[in-house]
């Protein structure tokens, strides 16, 4: 355990507008996760949390989603990158037994990368842990719970992008390393609390039968349109898993422009 903990470690990836979203997410990671053995991170522009066990990495003035992050990790002296999400919100509790697991065998096998929440199944079998994700398949760089080796991570990243940008754009990139590996199942139970800047009803409903307040007064609630939308185009990701892993991202391409 001692030397997974100094290979990797969890970086929060965050920015000062979101600020207010720091004491839910660490108040729920805390709760659910508490055995974590790894350094805990948060990357901040200038705002640092008042937690002893989170590390603040202040990257300065946002300038994008991909410059903060490479600032961020060239920060951190491990080879592994865990990346967690600001509004995903851990909603039950983690096996940290299978997670570190997982970990174990990412670190002994010198994997590129792995995702342990897959709403992208592994295409290929490998063991009983993972599944490879090939070249060619649809967002094969899916930042959501993802373990990055730190060169392959900072090898993919380019200036001025978007997460989401990122999760398209660089899912190309990566089709010229072959070690992309996926759990066959969740490790860890999280919702998308806010999207478009806009918290989700569900998720505030969800956080304040949990005991988490959160401060509405940074941010609005989603309408019961918005929700609406989001919903179906929910649904309509999860039709693209019916369709054959290599022409995912030809029908994911039509609606490109279609991001909520």
């Amino acid at each position: 355990m001692n030397e997974i903990s100094k290979s990797i470690a969890v970086l929060v990836v965050s920015c000062d507008k979101y600020a207010d979203l720091w004491q839910p997410f660490f108040t729920l990671f805390r709760r659910f996760w508490a055995d974590c053995p790894l350094d805990v991170y948060l990357l901040s522009n200038h705002l640092e949390f008042s937690d002893l066990a989170v590390k603040s990495l202040k990257v300065g003035d946002d300038i994008s989603w991909s410059d903060n992050l490479v600032k961020a990790v060239n920060e951190l002296p491990h080879q592994y990158i865990f990346l967690f999400i600001d509004d995903l919100f851990l909603f039950g509790p983690v096996d940290n037994g299978r997670v570190l697991r997982v970990l174990e065998w990412a670190a002994a096998a010198r994997a590129d990368y792995i995702r342990l929440n897959p709403s992208q199944k592994p295409d290929r079998p490998y063991n009983d842990l993972v599944g490879v994700v090939s070249p060619g398949t649809i967002y094969r760089t899916s930042t959501v719970i993802s373990v990055w080796r730190k060169r392959i991570l900072l090898n993919l990243l380019r200036p001025a992008e978007s997460a989401w940008d990122f999760e398209i754009k660089g899912s190309e990139r990566s089709d010229e390393f072959d070690g992309f590996f996926s759990t066959w199942k969740d490790h860890f139970h999280v919702t998308n609390g806010v999207i478009k800047g806009k918290w989700r009803q569900y998720a505030v409903s969800r956080l304040d039968s949990l005991g988490v307040k959160v401060d509405l007064s940074m941010r609005s609630v989603m309408t019961e349109t918005e929700e609406i939308v989001f919903f179906c185009k929910q649904q309509r990701s999860r039709l693209l898993n019916v369709l054959p892993p290599q022409h995912r991202r030809i029908i994911r391409s039509l609606f490109a422009r279609d991001q909520f």
